[in-house]
């Protein structure tokens, strides 16, 4: 009797802790989902070992910040900022980029984009690039890896 007893007990305690008991949180709080489109490198021209990028990239369910970049084909990539000031260019490098629930933020020419220095030769047209992007989700970090198109001029 006592053996039906223990195997009772533990069956309730398998029933009471299975994870259809358990509680779901909210969609708020599972955390920020990012998603990204357009990515690509622009090939470096003439030999140069520096060019740049962008990506398009979403969030959905909290804000978070893109605080950097990085790639095994890059040695160095930045967050800049581009503004015309007094009729001319000006880039300049930032920490990062917040993006708002919601919102999306669009990495391009002529605006904010990666600047990248010491390009590996394996970054050439029609290849892809991974690039491991870091976030700031409200004190925890993020990453999502991106898959860029590398461009020729003209792309």
């Amino acid at each position: 009797m006592p053996r039906l007893f223990i195997s009772a007990a533990l069956l309730g305690l398998a029933a009471a802790c299975s994870p259809a008991d358990a509680p779901t949180p909210p969609a708020s709080e599972s955390g920020p989902v990012l998603s990204y489109t357009d990515a690509f490198v622009m090939e470096p021209i003439g030999g140069r070992d520096l060019t740049m990028g962008g990506v398009t990239l979403s969030v959905d369910g909290g804000d978070v910040t893109l605080t950097s970049a990085s790639s095994t084909s890059i040695e160095t990539i930045e967050l800049h900022t581009m503004a015309m000031v007094d009729g001319k260019m000006q880039m300049r490098q930032v920490e990062g980029f917040d993006i708002g629930d919601g919102e999306t933020l669009e990495l391009k020419r002529g605006s904010d984009h990666f600047m990248m220095f010491n390009v590996g030769e394996d970054v050439v047209g029609g290849e892809t690039v991974d690039i491991t992007l870091n976030f700031d989700a409200d004190g925890e970090p993020m990453t999502l890896v991106i898959e860029a198109d590398v461009r020729t001029i003209g792309e």
